[in-house]
């Protein structure tokens, strides 16, 4: 019952700022049309060159006097695209598999994108909104807390073991090399997929012993039987080993999570290669201006740094989850509390590693004006073709008519506020979709032209 009170509650505010957005985009839309206006009743007698200079000096000053305009361009352009692909992504995934009954899950292959292009820290975000609000609020079946909320912990695990590899040369190197070598992309598909594997491999065995359960695949029966008759032999075997090492009493739970860790090892192989694969062809056909700047670090080649604010953002986002996993019987929380609790060792380390051996505040922040500047001066030619005016006209109009009709509902429908969440959430995920296909098309239209 409260688990249905809670998912009401988090409908209810997905549908009061499904009405916000929309209100924020008719008004700054509305900004824009008074701007247009204002700018044409100016005089127009002033000569061409002195037109252009103004508006070249006005595009420079808007960044360099106003840090606050840099940091917001930033946001609205760079991270908010990245991270709602990311979220979008891990979606798309989870139901595509779902759905197909697939033995590959693809909810991280969004993890992996953020984690290629923003870092760890912004990995783990994405990871812990996927799996602790959006998968949980748009699962179709019953339980989606059991199933989805303890499982964020590898997908934090595997942001913060991609981002931590994709900030290395030797990575920086593998991406910018246009004719990679097959060893090479051998290479980098073991390091993420099965390295990665091992290494998410462990939360998920713990994961699994709190929720008592068993690795088990979709195999043919008889395939299925002698696996399972070889696994309790090698279970047996395992246990035997530790039994006369560490005694009795440490024989039977180890072997249990050396088994089941192995198991899981050979389960997560094909789907973290698979999720790594499929981010890094998304990020170098979609996101080509993202990927110069923030990977191989633009003019100075210097990748940009993480914030020390990050690990503390994590911690805030993980903190209602981390309170559901202690205190909910259906987690084991007062016997593997441990384990729920150990994202908040990563986190307060993360955070004082930054603090004091991360890049200085100032440092950042000029990097970070000189970003804004270069992807205005890319993405702006862009923003004069017919077919960008189109589609924002479009959008703007189809926000408006999805306003009106939200507003209707509550007329027409005694559960509006769940009917308006979904009408909401298939909107704007649709329009959602259709920005990001928008800006990976002005990317690579922008990146086109600069290298001709």
């Amino acid at each position: 019952m409260s688990d249905d009170f809670g998912k009401e509650l988090l409908m209810l505010g997905g549908t009061i700022a499904g009405f916000i957005a929309a209100l924020l985009t008719v008004m700054e839309k509305l900004l824009d049309i008074q701007h247009r206006i204002q700018a044409r009743k100016e005089p127009k007698g002033s000569p061409q060159t002195e037109r252009a200079a103004v508006e070249t000096a006005s595009t420079i000053d808007f960044f360099s006097s106003k840090p606050l305009r840099g940091s917001s361009y930033l946001l609205l352009y760079e991270t908010s695209v990245i991270v709602a692909a990311g979220v979008m992504l891990n979606y798309v995934g989870l139901t595509l598999s779902r759905h197909m009954e697939s033995i590959l899950f693809l909810d991280m292959t969004g993890t992996a994108l953020v984690a290629f292009l923003l870092g760890p820290w912004w990995g783990a975000i994405v990871a812990l909104l996927s799996n602790s609000v959006v998968n949980w609020l748009l699962y179709p079946e019953a339980g989606a807390d059991v199933v989805i909320f303890p499982w964020s912990l590898v997908n934090m695990t595997g942001a913060l073991f991609w981002g931590v590899l994709a900030r290395q040369t030797s990575f920086q190197k593998y991406v910018r090399t246009s004719k990679s070598s097959a060893l090479a992309h051998s290479w980098f598909l073991l390091s993420f997929g099965l390295v990665g594997a091992v290494v998410m491999s462990i939360p998920g065995t713990l994961v699994q012993a709190a929720l008592n359960e068993r690795t088990i695949f979709g195999l043919n029966p008889d395939v299925a039987e002698a696996l399972s008759a070889r696994v309790i032999q090698w279970e047996g075997v395992v246990r035997a080993s530790i039994e006369s090492m560490l005694g009795m009493q440490w024989g039977e739970s180890v072997s249990w999570y050396v088994v089941n860790w192995f198991q899981n090892c050979v389960r997560y192989i094909p789907d973290k290669t698979m999720s790594a694969a499929i981010a890094l062809v998304v990020l170098k056909y979609g996101y080509p201006l993202f990927e110069r700047e923030l990977i191989h670090g633009g003019p100075e080649k210097e990748p940009p740094g993480d914030e020390r604010v990050l690990p503390l953002v994590l911690g805030l986002l993980y903190a209602p989850s981390y309170a559901t996993l202690v205190s909910s019987e259906s987690y084991a929380g007062m016997q593997f509390w441990p384990l729920w609790s150990l994202p908040w060792l990563f986190i307060i380390l993360g955070y004082f590693n930054l603090r004091y051996w991360g890049p200085a505040d100032d440092t950042l922040h000029e990097a970070r004006l000189q970003r804004a500047e270069r992807y205005a001066r890319a993405l702006k030619p862009i923003g004069k073709e017919p077919s960008y005016e189109f589609c924002r006209r479009l959008t703007f109009v189809t926000l408006v008519a999805s306003l009106i009709f939200a507003l209707c509902l509550p007329v027409l429908l005694m559960d509006f506020y769940r009917v308006t969440f979904k009408f909401f959430c298939v909107v704007y995920g649709f329009l959602l979709v259709v920005h990001l296909i928008r800006v990976a098309i002005a990317q690579n239209i922008s990146v086109a032209r600069s290298d001709g």
